[in-house]
């Protein structure tokens, strides 16, 4: 009888511990992969990069970004989305629309380190499939540029409506 008490206790606590995802109140230092409160990134050593800042969990991890930021630029881009500073505003595979009536019919969604990423089309689809690194493929400079902007951006906004 006890040993159901303390089983159903303890599903109870996973269900409600589950329902917290710790992922959306942390990111991910872009040099040494160490986890970052988001309540505590003014108190992080950042670097200024494409209109937005990425966060660190230490100076040294800084100076290395800093030394060579196209070595980290793929993790940098995934770190100024999912801080919120930049949105996605086309398919980062071949800058196709994904706000339109039309296009939110096609749009294929897929799940990369945790963050969903709209897609344009099955064909787009097909590629992100066959890519063997489907996160360099979406964050990497040629498809960032393709596929985000700045969230306060008129790009942003006229992407958008």
């Amino acid at each position: 009888m006890i040993k159901k008490m303390f089983t159903a206790l303890f599903l109870v606590s996973a269900i409600l511990v589950g329902g917290d995802d710790p992922k959306s109140k942390t990111i991910t230092c872009v040099v040494s992969g160490d986890e970052i409160n988001k309540s505590e990134l003014k108190d992080h050593d950042h670097s200024t990069y494409r209109d937005g800042k990425v966060y660190f969990c230490c100076g040294g991890c800084k100076m290395d970004f800093d030394e060579s930021p196209k070595k980290f630029a793929a993790k940098a881009n995934f770190q100024l989305v999912s801080s919120g500073q930049y949105v996605q505003t086309a398919c980062p595979v071949n800058s196709g629309k994904i706000h339109t009536e039309r296009a939110k019919k096609k749009l294929k969604k897929v799940t990369v380190s945790g963050m969903e990423v709209d897609l344009c089309c099955p064909g787009c689809l097909k590629k992100y499939n066959k890519a063997s690194d489907k996160f360099a493929l979406l964050f990497s400079d040629k498809g960032y540029e393709k596929g985000f902007s700045p969230k306060d951006s008129k790009k942003t906004q006229s992407k958008s409506k």
